[in-house]
């Protein structure tokens, strides 16, 4: 230590006291695996903020002007607290040694480069920070003797160029996030411009009102991938989706009696779904952008409808865009809420979800699908793709594309609007060997039943054939009383042949639920949904006046 003057010797003053408290909150600092200070976890941002508590401690006894902070009077929204004065703050900090690794700031699942002035800003205060640690190291011991390597002068100096530094950064820093939250609520801003533009349009019909539709799909879209963290699409999710709901609707309003009744409720959740969120948009609209988390999955009401409008659209792009899935829903619907108003208790399983429904429900389907595979093909093979041979257009897709992005196309294209003949992009030519064992045992009972059936006349062999199987399937047991309309020489037979049936079937149906459970509970969510709303005759089950006598 320079003895030149004695005004310029660290003695022991006040300021000498706040200087070897620092010393000892240095020698308590946390550093990372890089050698940084550690600011994130929770010791180690507490050990942060003490030190830079006795750093201005320090600053305060040294009577040291502060480096002007008026710029901070210009900032608004989360920093217009903060006050025109030293304020050494461990998010500055955290901030600091971050940017001087990466040189961006991420926001959204976007990247935003710093400026060329907040990099400088970033590099000299770490190169004061580094340096003012280096010196600290150098006082040794920590205790107010043998203080031998700075002088009051030099610590002063150190002190301000600190302090001068600290302000430079925090200003272009805090520039730089406003410029990152002011293009990162661009994103809201925009859909928010183009539905109000949507709004302005009746026709809905107008190639003007497709040009705005597509565009404030595309907003939400972008606003689903920076806001949505449990968001299963990027991209996928288009106008067309919207465009064919719409036309579904129009359909079921103009005819009754059409087949697409039974899907109505999916078609209509796609609309309802957009119309909510545009509605959010016109929330955010009326209370100012200014109220917006520039982060935006933190905007609760935000994150919930892209939530709803993206699960609403997912179903559409899968039942109602895939024309083959489709057809097969609008078939299968009918049939098991034909099932559901002959028999109360599954009616009941719908109705509250009971557990038993995920029992009953999958020998329901499988029984739809062996009475008529052809119609029912393309559900279950989106379900269980592995049990079906596909076009040669899917092996050369898997082997580019991967299964995993195969899964991804299979389940989420987009096929052109209702009522156009195009042929599908992956056609079934036929199954695996087991599900062909399993079809031929089915026709074979039905065969085995027809024969034993003693109530043509009366009902048709249909009618019965179809009481006994849906009784077994529901039931998950084979009763005797099922086959007292059969011929009695051929009721055990007939019984034996339907139990192993259903023991066969009950392994098919745990494979249905458990091969993709996602999958599996989506469809099921769909099928109640739709038996739950549509209003479609139940005949195409066999479930009659007559069948009903078989499902009390």
């Amino acid at each position: 230590m320079s003895t030149s003057s004695k005004d310029e010797e660290v003695d022991f003053l006040p300021e000498n006291v706040s200087l070897v408290e620092l010393a000892a909150a240095r020698d308590n600092l946390a550093f990372d695996s890089a050698g940084s200070v550690d600011t994130r976890s929770s010791k180690g941002c507490s050990a942060a903020e003490k030190f830079l508590e006795k750093l201005e401690a320090l600053a305060t006894s040294l009577e040291l002007e502060p480096a002007s902070r008026a710029y901070r009077r210009d900032f608004q929204g989360q920093f217009a607290e903060l006050q025109p004065h030293r304020d050494y703050s461990v998010a500055v900090l955290e901030a600091c040694l971050s940017l001087s690794r990466s040189g961006a700031i991420w926001a959204n699942g976007q990247k935003f480069e710093l400026s060329q002035d907040a990099e400088s800003a970033c590099l000299a205060l770490l190169e004061q920070w580094e340096g003012l640690l280096a010196q600290l190291d150098h006082i040794l011991p920590r205790s107010l003797e043998g203080f031998t390597s700075l002088t009051r002068a030099e610590l002063c100096r150190l002190l301000r160029s600190l302090d001068s530094t600290w302000a430079d950064f925090e200003h272009r820093y805090i520039m730089e996030i406003v410029r990152v939250q002011h293009e990162a609520k661009g994103l809201v801003a925009k859909a928010i411009d183009v539905e109000e533009m949507l709004s302005q349009i009746e026709d809905e019909d107008s190639d003007e009102h497709q040009v705005h539709l597509g565009a404030l799909v595309a907003c939400i879209s972008q606003l689903n991938v920076a806001a949505n963290l449990n968001r299963k699409t990027f991209d996928e999710l288009t106008s067309d989706i919207w465009e064919n709901s719409a036309a579904l609707l129009k359909m079921c309003s103009i005819d009754s009696e059409t087949p697409l009744q039974a899907v109505r409720v999916i078609a209509q959740q796609v609309l309802l779904s957009l119309e909510e969120f545009r509605q959010c948009l016109r929330d955010m609209r009326e209370r100012g952008l200014e109220e917006v988390n520039p982060q935006l999955c933190h905007n609760e009401d935000l994150v919930s409808s892209l939530m709803r409008w993206e699960e609403a659209w997912i179903t559409g792009a899968r039942y109602i865009q895939t024309r083959s899935v489709l057809a097969a829903l609008c078939k299968l619907v009918p049939r098991l809420l034909g099932v559901s108003q002959c028999w109360a208790p599954f009616a009941q399983m719908c109705m509250n979800f009971d557990a038993e429904l995920f029992l009953v429900l999958p020998r329901l389907v499988w029984l739809s699908y062996f009475e008529s595979p052809d119609d029912q093909t393309a559900l279950i093979s989106n379900l269980l793709p592995h049990r079906f041979v596909q076009v040669p257009v899917y092996s050369e897709l898997r082997q580019r594309a991967g299964e995993a992005q195969l899964q991804r196309l299979r389940r989420q294209r987009s096929e052109p609007a209702l009522g156009e003949a195009v042929e599908p992009e992956l056609a079934v030519l036929g199954t695996d060997a087991a599900l062909k064992s399993i079809q031929r045992k089915f026709n074979e009972v039905k065969l085995l039943l027809a024969a034993a059936n003693r109530t043509h006349e009366v009902m048709g062999p249909a009618d019965a054939i179809w009481g006994i199987l849906l009784q077994s399937a529901v039931r998950g047991t084979v009763d005797a009383e099922l086959f007292e309309v059969l011929l009695p020489h051929k009721r055990t037979a007939a019984a034996s042949a339907v139990e192993d049936l259903m023991r066969q079937l009950e392994s098919w149906s745990m494979e249905l639920q458990r091969h993709c459970p996602e999958d599996w509970n989506e469809c099921v969510n769909v099928l109640v949904k739709c038996m739950l709303t549509a209003e479609i005759a139940p005949e195409s089950f066999g479930c009659t006046s007559h069948a009903g006598r078989f499902l009390p």
